[in-house]
């Protein structure tokens, strides 16, 4: 049996765990408003994807990408996508509704395989049936348990499911993709970014240190996960990587829960528990598959 490198194991549990703790720092940003929050991550992010291309030699083949149209139009989807799936994970996360983020992302990996075989042709086997069943039924108690669609999750998990297959697409790599993103975001990011400034609204906070240090921070929070979890998808067997991906939704759960006494009627843990034994299913047929 081949020896699984460390180095990939805690890439792969820092960006997730990473991903699991940053309501938290949502949370640090909550007086400066999810909008002005998403469009500072855009400038900030493409800032540092950009320094690193740098770094690593690889802005000249950046730059030949970008001028391909078939590779902006594609991303110019995952970007839309990516903004609406940042802008309701912000808002999420400030407004008390990490609870509900978690279960999008609990679910999202159930959605890829749905999507997969709605849209890719792929075959879904007893296990997987069985699993989106679950998640289905899951969803269908937490619309009985709070009244309504739970649309944040719902939403987090579709423009997140679709990001990926858009990105499944694209030829570049997983930097170049976010710089790509964020270049073609940014003309957005600096006409909001204006117009609040011409109306005095505060776009670096109260403009303490603090403040100031969160808001350019938002690069290498964005970009430092991404990297770890590029670095494990290189070098772990899928199925690994299907496990540890739900530390991050874990994170965001224990958070809502735990820390920030977000509240969880019966009804919505009986929710949660449909979900979480579909997940429980979903990742046997991981290990299965790669027996």
């Amino acid at each position: 049996m081949q020896r699984l490198p460390i180095s990939a194991i805690l890439s792969a549990v820092f960006a997730f765990g990473f991903w699991g703790l940053l309501p938290i720092y949502w949370k640090q940003l909550g007086h400066l408003g999810s909008d002005v929050a998403v469009a500072q991550r855009v400038i900030w992010t493409l800032l540092v994807t950009t320094l690193l291309l740098l770094w690593k030699g690889e802005t000249r083949s950046w730059w030949r990408d970008l001028r391909q149209p078939a590779v902006l139009r594609a991303h110019a989807l995952s970007a839309a996508l990516l903004g609406v799936n940042w802008g309701l994970f912000v808002w999420g996360a400030q407004h008390g509704r990490i609870l509900e983020c978690s279960l999008g992302y609990f679910l999202n990996p159930l959605l890829n395989v749905l999507i997969g075989c709605l849209l890719l042709g792929e075959k879904l086997n007893r296990t997987q049936r069985v699993s989106i069943t679950l998640a289905g039924m899951g969803v269908g108690i937490q619309m009985i348990a709070v009244g309504r669609p739970p649309w944040i999750a719902l939403l987090l998990a579709f423009t997140f499911g679709f990001y990926g297959l858009v990105r499944r697409r694209s030829t570049l790599g997983p930097l170049a993709g976010l710089a790509t993103e964020s270049i073609l975001a940014l003309p957005i990011s600096l006409f909001f970014l204006s117009l609040w400034t011409f109306q005095n609204q505060p776009i670096f906070g109260a403009g303490s240190v603090r403040d100031v240090s969160l808001i350019l921070g938002l690069g290498i929070i964005t970009a430092a996960p991404l990297l770890g979890f590029a670095n494990a998808a290189r070098k772990l067997p899928f199925s690994l990587l299907g496990f540890l991906q739900f530390l991050a939704p874990t994170g965001q759960f224990i958070l809502g829960f735990f820390v920030y006494d977000e509240p969880l009627s019966p009804w919505s843990l009986v929710a949660f528990t449909f979900i979480w034994s579909a997940i429980a299913l979903f990742c046997v047929n991981l290990v299965r598959s790669r027996a």
